[in-house]
């Protein structure tokens, strides 16, 4: 009989959970304050200066983009290995993009290949802490640092990921995911930029609540034709109108904010995150014993002195073992229930980058790397030993198989 064996949830809600929700809704109080002790704990937690609690990683994105004030004038090097949501506001906002290439062992940006796409008009390097393996960051900041340029960190992935023992997260711009399938969530969705810049931290979180950046000056009057300021506290929805003038807007905000039950469940789940990677560890560890074992195969390759938060397990089909990592694929799927994602397909060849002319042959490690020999076997914290032991067992009939 065929086992099923998928990608569930990332992680596990419970009673303690559900009690801080409880306690949001005796409060009556779902959005004030929302995330203020949230944001403390996780920049805390992350050795980080700064944290502004936000609606998603891709709000943080977005953010990041805002506050950099990247525009059609400027440039940006990226890794070609990431999910869409780097890289959307970029396109948005015209900037154009770079591709450095990847390390094929740890899929991450190579520091090697960032150099050579650095022009006058790059602004920031943007990576991703694949999987949550982290990406070497002492060669990238040099580099950044080299050319005045900042670090974009997608770190949806990456959440108690520690590069040299300090957790991810202690950086130019920081932008975490707690959507469902991540390693701590905040009902479904939800994300957090951190920073070490004040200025950057100020204005995100102007940003994310309607607010506008720029230059202002003073209004002459507190008056509008007849109609002159109320000497007593009323309510009108006028913020700043009666004293302001704006000179020059830069950036315009949205809402971008997190609801206050979302925030205290995050509280949760940070408290239990080490925790659950700790799972995830282990399990991962299974993996990696099972893929040294097994001939054709070579597992992910973490850097030293780094922690990976195994939000992914990615190994390699070796490209002298005559498999056909699609083959393989579609014999775990489909005779032992095993389902493998691939993560993720290369940017440069996303139609919109094509569109701006990016093209096949661009990336050549990242490409080969993902048509040939990468895949993800299920990873999660509400793993049971059977069904790591069945992903074990049909990737090692499956080499048997297909090895010439």
């Amino acid at each position: 009989m065929m086992k099923v064996v998928e990608h569930p949830v990332g992680s596990i809600l419970g009673e303690e959970e559900l009690e801080a929700i409880r306690r949001v809704l005796a409060s009556g109080q779902s959005l004030a304050g929302a995330g203020t002790e949230f944001e403390d704990e996780f920049r805390q937690y992350c050795g980080a200066k700064h944290a502004v609690a936000l609606s998603s990683c891709t709000a943080a994105l977005h953010l990041a983009a805002q506050v950099l004030r990247l525009g059609p004038d400027d440039e940006v090097v990226c890794t070609p290995l990431t999910f869409w949501a780097t890289v959307i506001a970029l396109v948005g906002r015209g900037v154009h993009i770079r591709f450095a290439d990847i390390d094929p062992d740890t899929l991450n940006i190579d520091p090697a290949t960032i150099e050579a796409q650095i022009t006058p008009r790059t602004r920031a390097i943007y990576l991703v802490h694949l999987g949550g393996n982290p990406a070497d960051m002492d060669p990238i900041r040099e580099i950044a640092q080299a050319h005045d340029i900042a670090v974009v960190e997608d770190c949806a992935h990456a959440a108690g990921s520690e590069y040299k023992g300090q957790k991810i997260g202690n950086g130019d711009l920081c932008c975490f995911a707690f959507s469902s399938l991540k390693n701590m969530v905040t009902l479904g969705e939800g994300g957090m930029l951190t920073t070490n810049n004040e200025q950057w931290a100020s204005e995100a979180a102007a940003l994310r609540g309607f607010l506008l950046i720029g230059e202002t000056t003073t209004h002459p009057t507190v008056q509008f034709g007849p109609y002159t300021k109320p000497d007593f506290l009323l309510s009108d929805h006028s913020g700043n109108s009666w004293e302001t003038d704006w000179v020059r807007i830069e950036e315009a905000g949205t809402n971008y904010r997190m609801s206050r039950p979302q925030a205290e469940v995050g509280r949760v789940q940070l408290r239990k995150l080490d925790s659950f990677n700790a799972v995830r560890e282990r399990i991962a560890q299974r993996f990696n014993e099972a893929v040294a074992s097994i001939p054709g195969l070579r597992p992910l390759k973490i850097l030293d002195g780094c922690k990976s938060s195994w939000h992914l397990y990615t190994c390699f089909v070796e490209p002298d073992s005559g498999v056909d990592r699609n083959a393989l694929i579609r014999y775990m799927q489909e005779v032992h229930g095993v389902q493998i994602i691939l993560r993720y397909w290369p940017l440069h060849l996303n139609p919109a980058l094509r569109m701006a002319g990016h093209d096949f042959g661009e990336c050549p490690v990242c490409e080969k790397v993902w048509f040939e020999q990468q895949f993800s076997l299920p990873i999660c914290p509400t793993m049971e030993d059977w069904e790591v032991d069945a992903a074990i067992e049909a990737l090692a009939e499956g080499m048997n198989k297909f090895c010439k």
